[in-house]
Protein backbone atom coordinates (compact mmCIF):
# COMPACT_ATOMS: atom_id res chain seq x y z
CA UNK A 1 0.00 0.00 0.00
CA UNK A 2 1.03 3.57 -0.40
CA UNK A 3 2.78 5.08 2.38
CA UNK A 4 0.00 8.36 2.54
CA UNK A 5 -3.13 7.08 1.03
CA UNK A 6 -5.97 9.96 -0.19
CA UNK A 7 -8.56 9.56 2.42
CA UNK A 8 -11.47 9.19 -0.09
CA UNK A 9 -13.43 12.32 1.23
CA UNK A 10 -9.89 14.47 -0.37
CA UNK A 11 -10.58 12.39 -3.48
CA UNK A 12 -14.19 13.82 -3.48
CA UNK A 13 -13.34 17.77 -3.08
CA UNK A 14 -10.14 17.22 -5.39
CA UNK A 15 -12.95 16.24 -8.35
CA UNK A 16 -15.48 18.88 -6.77
CA UNK A 17 -12.55 21.31 -6.84
CA UNK A 18 -11.46 20.18 -10.62
CA UNK A 19 -14.91 20.31 -11.96
CA UNK A 20 -14.77 23.46 -11.27
CA UNK A 21 -11.50 24.56 -12.80
CA UNK A 22 -12.03 23.13 -15.66
CA UNK A 23 -15.76 24.63 -16.13
CA UNK A 24 -14.25 27.77 -15.84
CA UNK A 25 -10.98 27.25 -18.37
CA UNK A 26 -13.22 25.37 -20.67
CA UNK A 27 -17.00 24.49 -20.68
CA UNK A 28 -19.37 22.14 -19.25
CA UNK A 29 -18.48 19.87 -22.25
CA UNK A 30 -15.06 19.19 -21.94
CA UNK A 31 -13.97 15.90 -22.97
CA UNK A 32 -11.84 13.95 -21.00
CA UNK A 33 -8.94 15.06 -23.40
CA UNK A 34 -9.56 18.36 -22.38
CA UNK A 35 -9.22 17.54 -18.49
CA UNK A 36 -6.12 15.15 -18.99
CA UNK A 37 -4.54 17.75 -21.15
CA UNK A 38 -5.38 20.51 -17.99
CA UNK A 39 -4.35 18.03 -15.45
CA UNK A 40 -0.40 17.66 -17.19
CA UNK A 41 -0.70 21.60 -17.88
CA UNK A 42 -0.98 22.73 -14.14
CA UNK A 43 1.59 19.85 -12.92
CA UNK A 44 -0.89 16.87 -11.67
CA UNK A 45 0.07 14.25 -13.39
CA UNK A 46 3.87 14.40 -13.97
CA UNK A 47 5.38 13.80 -17.03
CA UNK A 48 7.32 10.86 -15.68
CA UNK A 49 4.58 9.52 -14.30
CA UNK A 50 2.44 10.33 -17.75
CA UNK A 51 5.77 8.06 -19.65
CA UNK A 52 5.23 5.33 -16.81
CA UNK A 53 1.39 5.03 -17.70
CA UNK A 54 2.05 4.60 -21.46
CA UNK A 55 4.65 2.00 -21.25
CA UNK A 56 2.71 0.23 -18.68
CA UNK A 57 -0.59 0.45 -20.81
CA UNK A 58 1.36 -0.37 -24.30
CA UNK A 59 3.45 -3.83 -22.39
CA UNK A 60 0.52 -6.46 -22.63
CA UNK A 61 -0.41 -5.67 -26.20
CA UNK A 62 3.67 -5.33 -27.25
CA UNK A 63 3.46 -8.99 -25.72
CA UNK A 64 0.62 -10.16 -27.89
CA UNK A 65 2.22 -9.12 -30.82
CA UNK A 66 5.38 -10.66 -29.66
CA UNK A 67 4.30 -13.85 -29.23
CA UNK A 68 5.10 -13.71 -25.31
CA UNK A 69 8.57 -12.92 -25.76
CA UNK A 70 9.46 -10.33 -22.92
CA UNK A 71 12.89 -9.56 -23.97
CA UNK A 72 11.35 -8.34 -27.65
CA UNK A 73 8.50 -6.36 -25.71
CA UNK A 74 11.35 -4.55 -23.60
CA UNK A 75 13.48 -3.76 -26.46
CA UNK A 76 10.76 -2.51 -28.43
CA UNK A 77 9.21 -0.11 -25.43
CA UNK A 78 12.93 0.81 -24.55
CA UNK A 79 13.53 2.06 -28.46
CA UNK A 80 10.01 3.59 -28.37
CA UNK A 81 10.82 6.11 -25.46
CA UNK A 82 14.44 6.01 -25.59
CA UNK A 83 15.70 4.22 -22.22
CA UNK A 84 17.31 0.95 -21.61
CA UNK A 85 15.40 -2.21 -21.08
CA UNK A 86 16.50 -2.54 -17.68
CA UNK A 87 14.36 0.93 -16.77
CA UNK A 88 11.61 -0.25 -18.93
CA UNK A 89 11.57 -3.41 -17.29
CA UNK A 90 11.55 -1.84 -13.52
CA UNK A 91 8.78 0.28 -14.61
CA UNK A 92 6.53 -2.74 -15.74
CA UNK A 93 7.43 -4.80 -12.36
CA UNK A 94 7.42 -1.82 -10.15
CA UNK A 95 4.86 0.90 -11.00
CA UNK A 96 2.17 -1.16 -12.49
CA UNK A 97 1.00 -1.66 -9.00
CA UNK A 98 0.39 2.13 -7.90
CA UNK A 99 -2.01 1.99 -10.90
CA UNK A 100 -4.46 0.11 -8.63
CA UNK A 101 -7.04 2.12 -6.37
CA UNK A 102 -6.40 0.69 -3.60
CA UNK A 103 -3.02 1.80 -3.77
CA UNK A 104 -4.28 5.32 -3.84
CA UNK A 105 -6.80 5.86 -1.91
CA UNK A 106 -7.69 5.06 1.54
CA UNK A 107 -11.81 4.07 2.42
CA UNK A 108 -12.62 4.88 5.56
Amino acid sequence: MAKRQNDIKIVYEFIDKLEEQISLRLTKDATIKDVIRHLCEYGLIQPKRLRNHMIISEFDGLLVDNKGNITHTFCDLAIKFEMSEGQVGRIIYKERKKGTPSYNIRVS
